[in-house]
């Protein structure tokens, strides 16, 4: 496999993955390793079902993504989507790295493959990554919402640059406001994270992603009742605050920001200074005097029940928010340098 690379390279062969010698040896080896992962891998699932696809799908998104940048796409949308492709992909060389070192010293390698720290940091580390992949990687929709999220958090550290030192820090409260934040953008662009939060929150999206798949239109409700009126409630503030924009610039708020811009910041400023964030009274004042009263409740009987659906993306089903959570972190703060700077040990 290793020959049919370095012959790839010296004639610029870039389509040696669609080669069938070269497909076939690598899907032998991705067998071994998850046959490997499933006896050795005590940390984790010891999962031995991810398949060579994930590798496939992974590279031919980074081609997409490079293939875009060049036409002049928006980088930071794509910036998600390569992080988490190139994980895919760097863990896999770290494993086969891995391999090719204990070749030379077979001899140190406990016979119980579980004892061997080494390799099984390799496989904690490859099934972490590859997990992630089959479910965000390999579903485009997930991943699109992936990006539009982490390009969504972007915006919220340029205009609250409190929520910029949170994220750097991984600030507990950051973890707070991540859920709040994925509520606002689905409540402004609901089919823009339909896939994810029907993943996260199945109960509350009955049949939602099959219908988008099948359904062209955007009329028929894909979610319950209890979240319609969420939404309806949403929409109301939204025009409330609108109406109730100032004609003067007292808080950054200026006339040619578009208006549904307009609210969003308002409303995404809120968000990231939580129940008792300082200032959060000063949002309202660039609104009209004679409606910011009303506008602020509206506001803030929002956030109350915001926070109950922020409680319950968390706590519906841990581990699946937990690993969302931290595909959120890992995009924020760059791709993990664990695959390149780990010392070789058995």
């Amino acid at each position: 496999m290793q020959l049919l690379e370095i012959g790839a390279q010296t004639n610029g062969d870039e389509a040696l993955e669609q080669h069938p010698e070269y497909k076939e040896q690598l899907r032998r080896l991705v067998a071994s390793v998850s046959h490997l992962n499933s006896v050795a891998n005590f940390h984790r699932k010891g999962r031995d079902d991810l398949n060579a696809q994930v590798l496939y799908d992974a590279a031919k998104t980074l081609r997409h993504c490079d293939a875009k940048e060049l036409s002049g796409e928006n980088t930071e949308v794509l910036s998600a989507a390569r992080i988490l492709c190139s994980d895919v992909v760097e863990s896999f060389d770290a494993m086969r790295s891995y391999l090719r070192e204990v070749e030379r010293c077979l001899e140190r390698v406990d016979p119980h493959l579980c004892n061997n720290a080494g390799l099984v940091s390799r496989l904690v580390d490859w099934e972490e990554s590859w997990e992630v992949g089959t479910r965000y990687v390999q579903n485009e929709r997930l991943l699109n919402a992936i990006c539009d999220l982490v390009a969504e958090i972007r915006a919220a550290q340029r205009i609250a640059p409190a929520f910029t030192a949170m994220c750097e820090d991984c600030d507990v409260e950051l973890f707070l406001i991540l859920p709040r934040i994925i509520w606002l953008r689905f409540l402004v662009e609901p089919f823009q994270l339909l896939e994810l939060l029907s993943s996260l929150l199945p109960h509350r999206f009955s049949g939602a992603a099959q219908a988008n798949r099948c359904l062209p239109s955007k009329q028929a409700n894909r979610w319950d009742s209890e979240l319609e009126s969420f939404m309806a409630k949403f929409y109301k503030v939204r025009e409330l605050l609108i109406s109730a924009r100032s004609s003067t610039d007292t808080n950054g708020c200026t006339n040619s920001c578009p208006e549904e811009r307009f609210s969003w910041e308002l409303l995404m400023k809120r968000v990231v200074s939580g129940t008792g964030g300082a200032g959060k009274d000063d949002l309202f004042n660039c609104l009209a005097p004679n409606l910011q009263g009303a506008a602020q409740a509206a506001v803030e009987d929002l956030m109350h029940e915001l926070e109950k659906w922020s409680i319950e993306l968390q706590r519906h089903c841990p581990d699946d928010w937990n690993q969302c959570s931290a595909i959120f972190v890992q995009c924020l703060t760059g791709a993990p340098e664990r695959h390149k700077n780990a010392a070789f040990h058995v």
